[in-house]
């Protein structure tokens, strides 16, 4: 199989996450030859980093139509495709506080009103659903078709698939500019030579950014450190997604995402507060797992705190893991925008597209910017409400 750099392409992915994966397949499953370009490795940055859950609670209330469909286009590409381990678990979200059951009562009320299924569940009925769960808490929601997927497998899935219909995919390739004529896209640069396209899709995270500023476009993400720890392997004892309940403290209560994966690692996170860099704070890991600067930066690639704050919440809630080893843990950087939604849809000139800034949640929602990506380019109606993943929505802001 040739490795070298095709001179044209229909449309150029510039990233080989989940994102840019799942853009490409969409594209290439449309009748497009989309060519997909990735510096690093595929799923080499933070999507190899996720734990990917395909969830739609408490997520956003405008996007419940989109969450309900890509949710339910992961189990169709299951079906399809598969190859990467799907596992609809089920999540359960712990309340810790009893101000914070009010707060899950209202997001239940109003995504069964959208036709979603979630439950507020006592600790009783919690541990007939997971019994290791045995910690002090008051209450839990529960929606019993969110999912997981390996993230390594459904990168390398989704690019299979879009192979097969037609892309074309070159990982350790660098785009370093998108070039343009008179006001519309047609190419990108790359160490190796120049590729002529119509259409370029900026699916690089907190990168794409970056690439889109010489163009005029002015995209206001920031990276975010993504963290995470893994225990050793230990038989079967979580058998659903464990997160937290959106607290009535907002985010300075936290985040966590706690589950097993298939091997029979216990896979765990708590964010507090902070954690968001400045511009270019991504560059300091590039992708392929190796620092991309020199020397290296003075706050270590994983923070102690973090650490401490998730093995904290880990043996709260399960008391019995308490002699598991910790094996490893890990950071990527994630973009995040300030209304916490991505971008997806054109912006500058014309032939450039934006598929980035996903705030932490790209899995569940890649097959929905991939779908709302082609659509855009093929000029047909997409099925969701675009107005709230438009580019240009913080400057309409603004000026308003």
């Amino acid at each position: 199989m040739s490795t070298a750099l095709p001179k044209t392409a229909d449309v150029v992915v510039v990233g080989g996450g989940i994102v840019g994966a799942a853009t490409a397949q969409a594209l290439a499953r449309a009748g497009m030859k989309p060519l997909v370009l990735e510096k690093g490795a595929f799923g080499g940055a933070v999507s190899g980093a996720s734990l990917a859950c395909i969830s739609t609670h408490m997520m956003d209330l405008e996007e419940l139509k989109l969450l309900a469909w890509t949710r339910a286009r992961w189990a169709e590409l299951d079906a399809e495709i598969g190859g990467f381990e799907y596992n609809r678990c089920g999540q359960l979200r712990f309340i810790a506080r009893e101000a914070d059951i009010a707060v899950a009562e209202g997001w239940i009320a109003a995504e069964r009103a959208a036709g979603l299924t979630p439950e507020l569940l006592d600790p009783a009925a919690v541990r007939e659903i997971e019994p290791a769960l045995t910690g002090p808490i008051l209450a839990a929601s529960w929606s019993a078709l969110d999912a997981v997927v390996n993230p390594f497998l459904a990168v390398r899935a989704l690019l299979a698939d879009a192979q097969r219909h037609g892309a074309t995919v070159r990982a350790h390739t660098h785009v370093t500019a998108v070039r343009t004529d008179g006001g519309r896209v047609t190419g990108v640069a790359t160490p190796a030579g120049t590729v002529d396209t119509p259409h370029v899709v900026l699916a690089a995270g907190p990168w794409a950014a970056k690439l889109a500023a010489p163009l005029g476009v002015v995209l206001p993400m920031l990276p975010r450190k993504a963290q995470c720890l893994a225990t050793v392997r230990v038989p079967p004892v979580i058998r659903r997604v464990v997160g937290a309940c959106e607290s009535a403290g907002g985010v300075e209560a936290g985040y966590t995402q706690i589950q097993q994966a298939r091997e029979g690692q216990v896979l765990f996170n708590t964010v507090l507060a902070g954690g968001t860099a400045q511009a270019g704070g991504a560059d300091k890991n590039d992708g392929t797992g190796a620092a991309a600067v020199t020397p290296p930066p003075v706050v270590p690639p994983v923070d102690l705190a973090f650490v401490r704050d998730s093995v904290e919440t880990l043996l709260w809630l399960f008391p019995g893991l308490a002699d598991i080893a910790v094996l490893r843990s890990w950071v990527r950087y994630e973009a995040v925008t300030p209304d916490s939604r991505f971008v997806a849809g054109p912006a500058g000139p014309d032939g450039l597209w934006i598929a980035a800034g996903d705030n932490g949640t790209g899995f569940v929602r890649s097959p929905a910017i991939g779908r709302l990506i082609t659509d855009g380019i093929l000029e047909r109606d997409p099925p969701f409400d675009t107005a709230l993943y438009r580019a240009d929505r913080f400057a309409m802001a603004a000026a308003a």
